[in-house]
């Protein structure tokens, strides 16, 4: 028997119009590829948040630091290794130094938040020049004395003049 031409179309029309199995693995492998990839940028996005927040906070804390000790709220004094009240996990660091000019002094302080791991650890300084204080009162006393001398020279003289 020999095949009509109908029956061929016929045939033709039968088939799946369908995805085939490896389509489907296919699309699947791509979508989890896609999501393996979307995931580890909302991952590094998050940790670069953290980090960011966690570096504002260490500025934010160094300057109001630094403020108190310029303020004098804070003795001048080397101090090592102070929790902040507010946070333990938060401690800071005064080094007084030499400045190499005299009667000025180089302040640097330094606020460090120890971390799980290396990346979650933050630190960061402020460097100031600062005046000796007891210079400035030894120089107010010595520009006072100074004073007070002239205008008893002047006094004295102006009486003697007189007379």
């Amino acid at each position: 028997m020999i095949a009509s031409p109908t029956k061929s179309r016929d045939l033709r029309s039968c088939q799946r119009s369908g995805m085939t199995l490896f389509e489907v693995v296919l699309a699947m492998a791509i979508f989890v590829g896609s999501f393996a990839a979307i995931s580890q940028i909302l991952r590094t996005g998050s940790t670069a948040a953290v980090r960011a927040r966690l570096q504002s906070e260490a500025a934010l804390r160094c300057d109001g630091k630094m403020n108190e000790v310029l303020a004098g709220i804070i003795p001048l004094e080397t101090t090592s290794e102070e929790a902040f009240p507010d946070d333990p996990a938060w401690n800071w660091t005064l080094a007084l130094l030499d400045s190499g000019v005299l009667n000025l002094w180089r302040l640097e302080l330094t606020v460090r938040r120890a971390g799980q791991n290396p990346q979650s650890t933050v630190e960061t300084t402020i460097v100031r020049f600062y005046r000796d204080p007891q210079a400035l009162a030894d120089a107010a006393a010595a520009a006072a004395a100074a004073a007070s001398s002239t205008s008893e020279s002047s006094t004295s003289s102006s009486l003697g003049g007189g007379l």
